[in-house]
């Protein structure tokens, strides 16, 4: 029988634990390895709750968080939002019983901004925001509206009021200041029945893009510096700061390169309207908002989806959300690559061909979307009752499908640049690595110990040995110094032998050998040679071997910026052979 190469991206488990009731307009926000419910109505008993439960990522156990008895917890709500910033869970808005009403039925909207404390898992009490506002900034109470954070500053957007009057505004809140600081008006209708707004904790950076927009160079050295390489027989093989390509890179958000809100809209489900504009905070507590729905493009568009969730992961807006046409329902997956503006769609395979699938978020750190619902559910039944499930999780790999935080920065450009000169001047040099071809290349012993774990574990292992060497033969002419011994060191195993006092014997090719060398001094894949496709899938090989996280972080990354036809076969090879599944199935 023949499965489809996507139903590898996707596996479906049962959730454990406290597993929440069947509820409607809950919130989900992720926060680390966790996601956080909050409220909701239970659909049982008709009864709004301000119930809140842990999601675990990794284990697919539900916990439901007890509140302290002296905690001031927020009132019950639906359709409200919930975000985090700063360790803690902001919750703003939604619907809620009327308090003191004779009538249990009755509803109110409300306007409170509450926090949960994520380290204590204490609700803060409101008593403890007393910062004067301006009531003219205070947003009317809503439901069903829009929310984000960026630079410190937390965005509602957008929902209905009481009477289900559309509230065309955007309000923000300050939080470090805990006050209302903005209100503006907005011409378009924004809720959570149509729209998403999203942004992220990090941005990426694109350096070459960067340094073709600005005025200086970030080039270490005048333009055109080369750099000397180590074989100094072979002029050819000089390194030129211009031929160094600078890969995009994630970081945190500055004034200057904020996080942007992502806000999509898609309405007229029959002839579907689909609009992007980016909200991006400046310094002040101002934002400009650019309009991006003409630069939209693809072969195929998202259909109109209901209830969207979605998510920014590296250089992608996710959106995920029901597709109910007369003939086909289904949860439908879409990305839009920020990049080159063009839609594609995630198949998610059979895993969710069936059941209820309503609510998804993104796990950043593991590039996984999760995707809560029950697999024995009734999609369209449960969408007309508004129903959320919490029962399975249907996992997805985003990176199988080129969809992924690209990794951080370890040091800035300049000092890459820099360290690329040390390493070809030779600079520092007290330490030879030799090659299988008997070349070797002049480095640093202090810098690959600080860089290199194993490296640094043999050079303990071999000193371990010579001072066992010394006190056994006291009197020896052949006495080893032993000088820069670290202080008491555990006992170690028999060092490696390719290790010598001034030496290390790798088994690799000169070429390979440099790449490695050029990355342990940039912490970087920069250079022409390191890029090269076979020498990325032998450094791959290398960062497996001697477990070098961000190596092998940065050549995949590199691996999926230039997969094509042409090199799909050699990368499908390494991927599997170092076990990097995203990377092979994709």
């Amino acid at each position: 029988m023949l499965h489809s190469i996507y139903d590898l991206t996707t596996s479906c488990r049962k959730t454990t634990g406290d597993v929440p009731a069947k509820l409607v307009g809950a919130s989900t926000t992720v926060v680390g390895s966790k996601v956080y419910l909050f409220g909701g109505r239970l659909v049982t008993e008709r009864r709004m709750v301000s119930d809140l439960y842990a999601f675990d990522l990794e284990t697919h156990v539900w916990e439901k968080i007890a509140p302290f008895p002296q905690d001031d917890i927020p009132k019950p709500r639906y359709f409200h939002s919930t975000d985090t910033w700063n360790n803690q869970l902001i919750i703003f808005g939604g619907m809620s019983n009327e308090p003191n009403s004779p009538n249990p039925e009755e509803l109110c909207v409300l306007s409170d901004v509450r926090f949960f404390d994520l380290n204590t898992r204490h609700w803060i009490p409101q008593s403890q925001f007393s910062v004067p506002v301006s009531d003219s900034l205070v947003p009317r109470a809503r439901y069903a509206h829009l929310s984000s954070v960026s630079a410190d500053r937390l965005f509602i957007i957008g929902g209905q009021d009481f009477y289900n009057t559309w509230l065309d505004d955007i309000c923000v809140y300050d939080l470090l200041g805990k006050a209302w600081v903005q209100q503006r008006d907005y011409p378009r209708h924004c809720g959570t029945y149509r729209s998403i707004a999203v942004s992220s904790s990090l941005c990426v950076r694109i350096p070459q893009e960067e340094t073709r927009n600005s005025q200086t160079p970030t080039d270490f050295g005048p333009p055109g510096t080369r750099f000397r390489d180590n074989s100094n027989s072979n002029p050819a093989d000089y390194t030129s700061s211009e031929s160094l390509t600078h890969i995009p890179y994630s970081t945190t958000p500055t004034d200057d390169h904020p996080a942007d809100i992502y806000l999509y809209s898609n309405y007229n489900f029959t002839d579907v309207k689909r609009e992007l504009e980016v909200f991006s905070p400046l310094p002040d507590t101002d934002f400009t908002i650019q309009e991006r729905s003409s630069a939209m493009n693809g072969t195929t568009f998202p259909p109109g989806l209901r209830f969207p969730t979605g998510a920014i992961l590296g250089t992608h807006l996710i959106i995920a959300g029901t597709y109910l046409a007369h003939s086909y329902q289904s949860f439908s997956i879409w990305v839009l690559d920020l990049l080159t503006m063009t839609w594609s769609r995630i198949d998610p395979g059979k895993a969710v061909e069936t059941g209820s699938w309503f609510r998804g978020c993104v796990w950043p750190e593991q590039n996984k979307f999760f995707i809560f619902g029950n697999r024995s559910g009734n999609l369209v039944d449960d969408y007309n009752r508004r129903l959320l499930s919490w029962d399975h999780v249907a996992v997805i790999d985003l990176e199988a499908f080129g969809i992924y935080q690209p990794p951080p920065l370890k040091m800035d450009i300049p000092m890459q640049e820099l360290g690329l000169a040390a390493l070809e001047e030779n600079v520092l040099a007290d330490f030879e690595i030799v090659c299988d071809d008997r070349r070797k290349i002049p480095c640093s012993r202090r810098l690959l110990e600080e860089r290199w774990q194993w490296f640094s574990v043999q050079r303990k292992q071999f000193l371990e040995k010579a001072l066992s060497t010394s006190e056994s033969l006291p009197t020896s002419p052949m006495h080893v110094e032993v000088s820069e011994l670290p202080g008491a060191a555990p006992a170690y195993e028999r060092p490696d032998p390719r290790l010598t006092p001034r030496a290390l014997h790798l088994s690799e090719p000169y070429p390979i050998t440099l790449a490695l060398l050029q990355y342990f001094y940039t912490l970087s894949l920069t250079t022409p040679l390191q890029l090269a496709p076979a020498v990325l899938s032998q450094l791959l090989v290398l960062a497996t071997n001697y477990q070098i996280s961000h190596l092998e972080a940065l050549v995949k990354h590199a691996m999926h910026r230039a997969l094509s036809n042409s090199t799909s076969v050699g990368v499908y090879e390494v991927a599997t052979l170092c076990g990097c599944r995203s990377l092979q199935i994709r």
